[in-house]
């Protein structure tokens, strides 16, 4: 048995009592799991037909404390791990992903705003997922399938980022931003530092943001990058409420800098979505997403647009128990690439 499986369930049995002792201990997560037949663009048939999980969000367990310092100072930590329920595995992809690689940081919050240190969200990630029907959707959303999922999006860093340090904002009349840096932490320099800035306005209906990031190092289980390697990624995006439906938009650039054949590319990409309530308890969801990529400095890579259409209707059946059916049509305009659609059928509890 490896040291991981010791150490886990005695850090859950320790923060349990924890949670005993201090109510300010929560912990919570979701749960999501789906039957479907799945089929990805490709050159031959590679569809699928199985029990697989967080198509509409990643599944996790968390846990999050929080104390008064006094003074308007507050201290807390976050710990939030990732699980496949399917097969009941941690992580998102197998032994290159770290246990707590949601979350894993310590804060301190007053009038002056948050500071953060350790594991935490990426701001890109953030931002992409805030103007989208899907959210976080790994499985179902074209916007974020075509930026941070590692079979097809071309963003080289993660959607968590590790040795961070961030610094966000009081809300400021609607006015929020948030600046975070990465450490390379290698002494050969191949590895150096990132930086990323988040700013949004929200009044009422209307919401608007952007980020942009510049990524020169990358951890488990993205690829390390080589020395000289950068890649620069800027999004923003919109959404308006209309009461009879919510409206989503966003448009994207990535730039890759110093890498080799495949990888010298230049990607654009947009998504517009929408939210329509049909019923008390359900909303239809749809989401287009397009990416176009094209070599540059000598790239190998030929032109290409890649295209994913989701539509879905998600039903609460109560506070914290949701199911969904949805459809996905994937469609990558590469030579000998034949179309690919998706069908799921899916559970989501949250506690």
């Amino acid at each position: 048995m490896s040291l991981q499986k010791y150490i886990v369930p005695v850090a859950l049995m320790a923060l349990g009592t924890v949670a005993s002792a201090q109510s300010s201990v929560n912990v919570y997560g979701v749960i999501d799991l789906a039957v479907g037949s799945f089929e990805p663009s490709a050159k031959t048939d590679v569809r699928t037909t199985k029990v697989d999980g967080n198509q509409m969000t990643t599944s996790f367990i968390g846990f999050k404390g929080v104390e008064d310092l006094g003074g308007g100072l507050k201290a807390g930590f976050v710990l939030e791990s990732f699980l496949r329920p399917d097969t009941g595995a941690s992580g998102r992809f197998g032994s290159s992903d770290p246990f707590w690689s949601r979350a894993a940081n310590l804060y301190v919050q007053g009038d002056f705003g948050t500071v953060t240190v350790g594991r935490q969200i990426n701001l890109l990630y953030l931002n992409v997922i805030s103007y989208n029907p899907f959210g976080g959707a790994f499985g179902l959303s074209p916007a974020v399938r075509l930026t941070f999922d590692g079979s097809w999006g071309n963003d080289k860093g993660d959607s968590g980022w590790s040795n961070a340090v961030s610094y966000s904002t009081p809300n400021l009349s609607g006015f929020s931003a948030t600046v975070s840096a990465q450490a390379g932490e290698t002494t050969d320099k191949s590895q150096r530092s990132s930086y990323a800035v988040l700013a949004r306005y929200a009044s009422g209906p209307f919401s608007v943001g952007g980020a942009w990031q510049t990524v020169r190092s990358a951890q488990a289980p993205k690829a390390a990058f080589a020395e000289g390697q950068t890649q620069t990624f800027g999004m923003a995006g919109a959404s308006y409420d209309a009461g009879f439906a919510k409206f989503f938009a966003q448009y994207g650039q990535i730039e890759n800098s110093g890498f080799s054949n495949g990888a010298r590319i230049a990607t654009t990409l947009w998504q517009l979505g929408t939210s329509v309530p049909v019923t008390t308890a359900g909303k239809v969801l749809a989401s287009y997403g397009l990416s176009k990529e094209k070599p540059v400095e000598g790239g190998t890579t030929p032109r290409t647009s890649h295209g994913i259409f989701t539509l879905a209707y998600n039903h609460n059946l109560s506070k914290r128990t949701d199911t969904y059916v949805a459809y996905m049509l994937d469609n990558e305009k590469l030579a000998g690439f034949n179309k690919g659609h998706s069908y799921v059928v899916g559970l989501r509890h949250a506690f």
